[in-house]
């Protein structure tokens, strides 16, 4: 394919110049010497320390940690051009997955003009296939079950045989085929003539696959484009020397990683307008176009991505080999030198950090065993309705930090399971306690604000747990080793979502 041949222009980012100064630049970097010179130190003798040629600046010395403010580094512009490839994605995934309910569960409303929209002016809800709800639900677990699974798929076809980019490429070619199965499967005609459920079944098996190919592989690139691989000392325009973090970095990439997938959620709102006021084909349509911005992107990005490395080896598999290994002769007691022996060390310490942090993802089991499967009932509860987090980073967290009052990941997770909880809790009041007299009447209880709380309090809570849980996967695997390990970090965080999904 002509569009995947890589150009020379990427060897200068690939030499460490990928995270420098640039047009826009929040600092600009000064000689090496003049940071020394200007250092802010106590009495401790100063020495220049050991500069990599993959850093823009020298590392800090040791009183420089101590005194100078930390900020995050500049982030090149092709780590948001990929967040833009993220934001159509998301946004075409949640408008298909939005749908799903309405079209699969309820019958072509009466009266309406046979696309699946209600009669204007009337308090029916859209519909198609007339399933029900049992088979409504059964779909859209199946759906999440293949955008939670195919992950590990994506990585390991990433680490071992096509490298990142190549398996976004081809998840993207196999969601292009989803959305037009989805948008022929919504045509009149075939709603009305009762055909639509094969084209719509196959479509919606292929988005939910080819979902994993991108998703296990989007915010690893994102993060190689910032290539310095240590904290190193610059300087800003008013003369205020500060340590770039690459942590600081990394949360940076992911809080624009997350945004993006916010953006594409809220714009994924208009298909729900298009299946109730034109109809289902305009509703499927208009997440298709949004997604057919992505191979533009893609093409337009890649000659300016910072290369990756080349494919190697799958973490997945290689914790799956030394656990045969383990196991085959555990029935038969030998010494150590007389067994077999496990190659490569530095194998075996990647698998240590990801088993060590897999005891992270084992509370989101039980956390998505009441959160998974609630879209659905939701979506159906308020059919049967009148239908009349950036503040926490901006704000809350800087606090926090310039108080010094330790609110690390696993505390903000903490807290975001309690909000969760509060979402939950509501939504089984608004269950529990009908509106006035509609036990007994066929009125419409007029809940809708209630059940918009409910689920935007719990998307908030869910994508800012996730965050912070991908960020902790980054943080326990980089620097050592990017291909493998951080992709099965992630693979294991999303699929610690479906025991929950599988139980419903």
């Amino acid at each position: 394919m002509v569009w995947l041949q890589r150009s020379s222009r990427v060897a200068d980012r690939a030499n460490g110049c990928g995270a420098g100064p640039s047009s826009g630049s929040e600092y600009e970097l000064l000689p090496r010497q003049e940071l020394i010179d200007g250092h802010d130190g106590g009495d401790e003798s100063v020495t220049e320390p050991a500069t990599p040629p993959d850093l823009p600046g020298p590392r800090p010395t040791s009183a420089q940690l101590r005194t100078l403010r930390r900020i995050p580094g500049n982030i090149p512009w092709t780590a948001y051009t990929i967040a833009i490839v993220e934001l159509a994605e998301r946004a075409s995934y949640y408008g298909v997955g939005g749908l799903f309910p309405n079209f699969v569960q309820r019958p072509l409303p009466a009266g309406g003009p046979g696309t699946g929209a209600p009669p204007p002016g009337s308090q029916l809800t859209p519909g198609a296939l007339g399933m029900g709800l049992q088979v409504s639900t059964a779909l859209s677990v199946i759906f999440s079950l293949l955008a939670y699974t195919t992950p590990l798929l994506g990585g390991i076809l990433a680490d071992l045989r096509w490298g990142k980019f190549k398996t976004i490429a081809v998840g993207t070619g196999i969601a292009g085929v989803a959305h037009v199965l989805s948008v022929y499967a919504a045509l009149p005609s075939l709603l009305q003539s009762g055909t639509a459920f094969l084209p719509f079944l196959a479509g919606l098996l292929l988005l939910g696959g080819s979902a994993g190919l991108i998703k296990a592989n989007i915010a690893t690139i994102m993060a190689e484009q910032y290539t310095p691989t240590e904290d190193y000392v610059a300087i800003l325009p008013d003369g205020e020397r500060v340590i770039v973090e690459r942590e600081a970095s990394i949360q940076k990439i992911m809080s624009a990683y997350y945004g993006s997938i916010n953006v594409g959620a809220f714009i994924a709102i208009t298909s729900t307008f298009a299946e109730k006021y034109v109809g289902f084909w305009l509703a499927f349509l208009i997440p298709g176009v949004i997604f057919m911005i992505m191979p533009f992107l893609l093409r337009l990005v890649y000659p300016y991505l910072v290369p990756s490395p080349p494919p190697s080896s799958s973490a997945l598999i290689d914790a799956c080999d030394e656990a045969r290994l383990l196991m085959s002769n555990s029935n038969t007691p030998t010494k150590w030198s007389e067994g077999d022996q496990i190659d490569q060390i530095g194998k075996q310490d990647d698998l240590g950090r990801i088993v060590q942090a897999c005891k992270f993802f084992s509370f989101f089991v039980i956390y998505n065993i009441a959160d998974g499967g609630l879209n659905a009932l939701v979506t159906s509860l308020a059919g049967s309705m009148t239908t009349n987090i950036p503040l926490l980073n901006r704000y809350v967290y800087p606090y926090t930090s310039a108080n010094r009052i330790s609110f690390g990941p696993v505390r903000r997770v903490i807290w975001g399971f309690i909000l969760a909880a509060a979402g939950m809790a509501w939504s089984a009041l608004v269950q529990y306690a009908p509106n006035g007299d509609c036990t007994t009447s066929s009125g419409l209880p007029d809940f809708t604000l209630w059940i918009s709380s409910d689920y935007m309090r719990r998307r908030k809570r869910r994508l800012a747990i996730e965050r912070l849980a991908d960020t902790a996967c980054a943080d326990a695997i980089w620097p050592e080793r990017v291909v493998g390990g951080e992709f099965e970090l992630r693979q294991m965080h999303h699929l610690s979502s479906e025991p929950a999904d599988i139980g419903i």
